[in-house]
């Protein structure tokens, strides 16, 4: 792929897409053997990211390849991406449902635009004026994400709220035994109320490439000091309100984008996320 900015879309379900474009690239984590997926549809081409160095995290998990490679949702793709050199100066990743309105960014006002899933809107989001438009941001910006929303919590009351501690705790952890420069900038988590959600950004390869691993760095530590890998509701009751706990690596990414951002004081333009519907 030969493009100044690739973006992979992470696909679990079949959803309509733009095959055609040069820079928007489908994705799905296949997995191997008996637990091998196929693509969400035979529309056009899907990358298998699976080979790309995710299963090397499969041993902290006690559960089958499928289970494992669901829980880690769109994180397969950053891991495949973050391990590959392509000839592009920027990286960016999302999925299958939401696009950043690069072009747009002006004449809509706001932070989320429900817009329909049709083939006409996903072309327009994966245009080549789309990318164009990136690449004059990036004249003076390291990453273009989602405009940020103000929240009536800190970041981390919001979190625990509906998550489990556990794992929140072993993330804060995680970040500082990962990165010690990063422990004054934990109070953005603790104190602070406004944050991008939904982890559709694109950014400077080699900037993609140090969140990604930082991120998985942070990872190991929760699963290496964590009680529960993997909590399954269907098997135990837990104390949260989270139908799903065993999302949480999706979840704590959300977090650690923007922090990964604010902590490195990278240069940010924040443009509408449009959510197809």
């Amino acid at each position: 792929m030969k493009s100044p900015v690739v973006m992979f879309t992470h696909f679990h379900k079949d959803f309509v897409f733009n095959h055609n474009s040069s820079w928007v690239k489908a994705c799905y984590a296949g997995g191997t053997g008996p637990y091998e997926w196929h693509p969400p549809n035979n529309n056009g081409e899907f990358i298998n990211v699976t080979d790309g160095g995710i299963l090397k995290y499969k041993k902290y998990y006690d559960t089958t390849e499928q289970e494992f490679l669901i829980a880690m949702g769109q994180q397969a793709t950053d891991c495949y991406l973050a391990n590959e050199n392509y000839d592009a100066e920027y990286y960016g990743v999302g999925s299958y449902r939401r696009y950043l309105m690069i072009s747009d960014s002006i004449t809509e006002l706001g932070e989320k635009v429900t817009v329909p899933a049709s083939q006409e809107m996903v072309n327009h989001l994966t245009s080549d004026y789309q990318m164009e438009a990136a690449l004059n941001y990036f004249k003076f910006a390291d990453v273009i994400t989602n405009r940020p929303r103000i929240i009536t919590q800190t970041i981390e009351q919001q979190y625990l709220q509906y998550e489990l501690s556990e794992y929140w705790n072993l993330f804060k952890e995680g970040i500082v035994k990962t990165n010690p420069s990063y422990k004054p900038y934990i109070k953005w988590l603790t104190d602070y109320n406004t944050i991008n959600y939904e982890g559709v950004y694109i950014m400077r390869k080699d900037l993609f490439k140090r969140l990604v691993s930082e991120y998985f760095s942070i990872m190991e530590h929760i699963w290496q000091n964590c009680s529960e890998i993997y909590p399954d509701k269907n098997k135990k009751s837990y104390p949260c309100s989270e139908p799903l706990p065993w999302r949480y690596p999706g979840f704590l990414n959300e977090r650690f984008v923007p922090f990964f951002v604010y902590a490195n004081a990278l240069r940010t333009v924040n443009v509408p996320l449009a959510f197809l519907n």
